[in-house]
């Protein structure tokens, strides 16, 4: 019964439109415009770019700023790498 409320909070957690949710959104709507999305979706698949550690990543990061920075897009893929190593996504 335990892990059906956390599934349950998992779902809601994402999918509801909490002003958290929406920056997320946001941002990641922000990448796929940008390019770099096809080529972390390559890199990484389905699976890790729809996790929530994923999202987590993308909440805690500038997007808007480093997209506009080439310099800094490069220093921000190199700090998605050494995540998802660091987390064994």
């Amino acid at each position: 019964m335990g892990d059906l409320i956390v599934l349950l909070l998992g779902f809601l957690e994402t999918r509801w439109p909490t002003k958290k949710n929406r920056l997320i959104s946001r941002r990641m709507r922000r990448l796929k415009k940008s390019g770099i999305w096809n080529g972390l979706n390559v890199r990484y698949g389905p699976v890790v770019l729809g996790s929530t550690e994923f999202r987590e990543f993308i909440r805690e990061q500038e997007v808007e700023t480093i997209l506009d920075d080439p310099g800094r897009t490069d220093e921000f893929l190199q700090e998605l790498d050494g995540y998802v190593k660091e987390r064994g996504l």
